[in-house]
């Protein structure tokens, strides 16, 4: 098998994938306002992310079931149709209350990414393993960065509605390459497997148990500052804030991309000591970040911030693929997953519990 071929082709798909993730999501507000809605517009927006976050945590051990026994390249097709079908429906929407339910399916239907990450783990020898992820990883961080980008421009031009017929586009296009344009060997499994099942058996595994509560912890201290990381750089700038505001947030995703590739490419890197390097300088730069009150002083660390995110990022894949079976790592992955996007729905919420009622500084100190 043929796995730097399957790298390229995965590596362009997540990067459309990617595009077409973050295509329409900073506009959500602009096109609830749109619709009609004319209060708590932060609030909705919120419990949207929050919904389709909870959806995909309930059902991502399903897909890393189904994954194991029928296949990856499966899971392209089914993630990437599904996810398009709800961006039209959305486009299509008369109202916020069906934008909820279409976001409810889109996490329901979600996985196209996992499951890239998946495959590549799965079907690469390990000792590139590494250096494979790094690079799915970069693809995903660079396609992050575009896709407002590219997003903003076609909002203005073409209006929010038309944007996501636009990333049902660049979805299906992804899914179609992904699936027809790599080979997977599917191993067969030794047993049978259930939900419980497959908690027993990452709960019962010292090693994996300690990667999942890390990774559930890191998302949501990534996604702690979520809420008040613009109102926070509104205190400490007076111009020009919009501006800022998106460098801010995207400036951590060129790090990222550029530190994923550099550890991957390190050999007989230690994983494990790599992810509690991250988590530590991450935990540091968050306090310093809630003590600046420079813009471009707060730029520089969310830059510094990304080579730690890399760093969690790549050497928690690697561990997670080395700590499993190979017959079993979709399942495994499948739970990590959906464990993990617990985070997504609890961070934001903290984020604005402790922004509320301790300042907008507080969230950075929680997140450490």
């Amino acid at each position: 098998m043929n796995w730097r071929r399957n790298l390229v082709i995965l590596s362009m798909a997540v990067f459309l994938a990617a595009i077409a993730f973050s295509l329409y999501a900073p506009f959500l507000p602009m096109f609830l306002q749109e619709l009609g809605l004319k209060e708590n517009l932060s609030g909705w927006s919120g419990l949207m992310q929050a919904a389709n976050s909870l959806t995909y945590a309930l059902m991502a051990p399903v897909w890393g079931m189904l994954a194991d026994r029928h296949g990856k390249r499966v899971m392209f097709m089914r993630s990437g149709f599904g996810i398009a079908l709800t961006y039209v429906l959305m486009a299509v929407s008369h109202n916020h209350y069906q934008v909820f339910a279409w976001r409810a399916l889109n996490g329901l239907l979600s996985g196209f990414i996992p499951s890239a990450i998946l495959l590549v783990a799965t079907n690469t020898p390990e000792v590139h393993l590494g250096f494979a992820l790094g690079i799915i990883q970069t693809a995903n961080s660079i396609g992050t960065i575009m896709g407002p980008m590219i997003g903003g421009v076609s909002a203005n031009l073409f209006g929010v509605r038309s944007t996501l017929f636009a990333s049902a586009a660049v979805l299906a296009l992804a899914a179609v390459c992904a699936y027809y344009g790599t080979r997977e060997e599917i191993r067969p499994q030794q047993r049978k497997s259930t939900f419980l099942t497959d908690m027993r058996q990452v709960t019962s595994n010292g090693a994996l148990r300690i990667i999942m509560i890390s990774q559930l912890l890191i998302n949501t201290a990534l996604m702690v500052i979520q809420p008040t990381l613009p109102l926070f750089v509104g205190e400490i700038v007076t111009t020009n804030v919009a501006m800022f505001t998106g460098v801010i947030f995207s400036i951590i995703g060129v790090s990222t991309a550029l530190g994923a590739p550099l550890f991957g490419k390190i050999k007989n890197l230690n994983y494990q000591g790599l992810y509690v390097l991250g988590i530590g300088s991450g935990a540091i730069l968050s306090i310093t970040q809630g003590l600046t009150r420079s813009v471009w002083l707060l730029g520089g660390e969310r830059f510094l911030f990304g080579f730690a995110n890399a760093a969690m990022l790549v050497s928690g894949n690697v561990l997670l693929t080395q700590y499993s079976n190979p017959e079993e790592r979709g399942r495994i992955f499948g739970v990590f997953n959906g464990i993990a996007s617990l985070g997504s729905v609890a961070g934001p919420l903290l984020g604005g519990f402790l922004g509320d009622r301790l300042g907008l500084a507080s969230p950075f100190y929680g997140s450490a």
